[in-house]
């Protein structure tokens, strides 16, 4: 189940590689693109309205800062009297401080021609008539008026702010406030522009991608991939086929000497494969006879389990180069093949009479009546049968044959009676 799953797996693979090959030939699709297009007109949007937020935080909260300022400088605007005339009448300061500088302005009185006047250094240099009506100090938006006639020798001091009043405390403190807000304002206002602006080219990029075509670099890289998703459905493929034992021939499972479970080791048999209805018979053939026989020479087989009467016809399949001692003679082994014998039973004894060669015609005796003397071949002819004299002729042999026979090449007459066995 491994096996095949990691199959299943890799052509998954091979298959996902090979997809990715063809997205990347092909590039983006009109409808991949429209949707990046969408999307940097949407970035464009937004950035677009980033910046008009920066712009107009920086607005609102100068506004606000420049406000917590003003109230800062206005602060219980006072003239302090100078030590030496702190029993003098105090003029009322009224109006809106509208400069951005801090300081002080000093007031001073003296006597010109046309009466008690008043002048101011400081902040702003200025003059005026003592009045009991508002007078102007200056052009930044401060009046002083006095109720009643004071003494020319008079001074007083109006500090911007005026950090002895109780109030400044808390309007100092809301302007320290407005100045963190506004940076922390501005700051986050501007972050999301440049978040804009980033998201901005990020998606132009990716369209930019999208509209060009696959570089060659990228192809190069898909074809990689698959080859080597092709290399894993490769290498899975022979796990998988080592999972199932595949015969080398067609045949039937006549004996199996495992079990589930068992280990199997190297040269160990543990099932024996055999073609039961293409079955051959192997015979050991002596040195004498084997130069005789060929591939191909017709055999005649009888079986031991089916009687000496039935006879089946085979051919010579193989010979064995390789020799083997057998009781001290060299013998070949000859394999020779029979088909659809009914009964036959692979093990089974059977007998072969393999066709060497055929002659017609010719002369024959009794392999018995030939006798061997130093080398050379004998008959005993029958000169008289009633005073059972003969003769001893040499023969020159040929063939042998089944049933006894041996072929006489030269040396004997047809007709002739010759002796096969002799009594002592």
């Amino acid at each position: 189940m491994y096996a095949l799953a990691s199959l299943t797996s890799a052509r998954g693979s091979l298959a996902q590689a090979n997809a990715n090959y063809e997205k990347v030939v092909a590039g983006a699709s009109n409808e991949t693109i429209a949707v990046a297009e969408k999307a940097v007109r949407a970035a464009e949007v937004t950035l677009d309205n980033a910046k008009t937020s920066l712009v107009n935080t920086r607005e609102q909260q100068n506004t606000a800062v420049q406000n917590a300022y003003a109230a800062l400088l206005n602060t219980s605007l006072t003239a302090i009297p100078r030590a030496g005339n702190a029993d003098s009448v105090i003029p009322a300061i009224s109006g809106t401080y509208t400069g951005a500088d801090q300081g002080a302005y000093q007031i001073r009185l003296y006597s010109g021609g046309s009466g008690l006047q008043f002048q101011t250094n400081g902040l702003e240099n200025s003059s005026g008539d003592v009045q009991t009506g508002p007078v102007p100090m200056g052009k930044r938006g401060l009046y002083i008026q006095f109720s009643s006639t004071p003494s020319p020798s008079d001074t007083w001091t109006v500090y911007i702010p005026n950090t002895y009043a109780s109030a400044y405390v808390t309007n100092n403190n809301a302007y320290q406030a407005a100045l963190k807000t506004r940076d922390s304002a501005v700051a986050s206002a501007d972050a999301q522009v440049k978040s804009a602006e980033t998201a901005l080219a990020q998606a132009q990029a990716s369209l930019n991608e999208k509209q060009a075509k696959a570089r060659p670099a990228d192809i190069d890289v898909a074809r990689a991939q698959i080859l080597s998703a092709e290399g894993q459905v490769q290498t899975a493929e022979a796990a998988f086929a080592n999972t199932t034992l595949k015969a080398p021939a067609d045949g039937t499972i006549t004996s199996v000497d495992i079990k589930v479970g068992e280990q199997a080791t190297a040269m160990k048999i543990v099932m024996v494969l055999q073609n039961i209805g293409d079955l051959h018979a192997e015979a050991n053939v002596s040195e004498a006879s084997i130069a005789a026989l060929k591939q191909g020479q017709t055999v005649d087989f009888t079986f031991d389990a089916l009687g000496p009467d039935s006879h089946f016809d085979g051919t010579v399949e193989a010979i064995n180069p390789a020799s083997t001692v057998i009781s001290g003679v060299v013998n070949y082994k000859v394999t020779a093949g029979f088909r659809n014998v009914p009964g036959i039973k692979p093990g089974m004894t059977t007998n072969m009479t393999i066709l060497a060669a055929v002659k017609d015609n010719v002369l024959a005796v009794p392999q018995r009546a030939v006798i061997n003397q130093a080398g050379k071949h004998y008959v005993r002819v029958v000169d008289d049968t009633k005073t059972k004299s003969f003769h001893q002729v040499e023969v020159q042999t040929g063939l042998e044959a089944d049933e006894g026979l041996v072929e006489i090449i030269s040396g004997l007459s047809e007709g002739q009676e010759v002796i096969t066995f002799m009594k002592q």
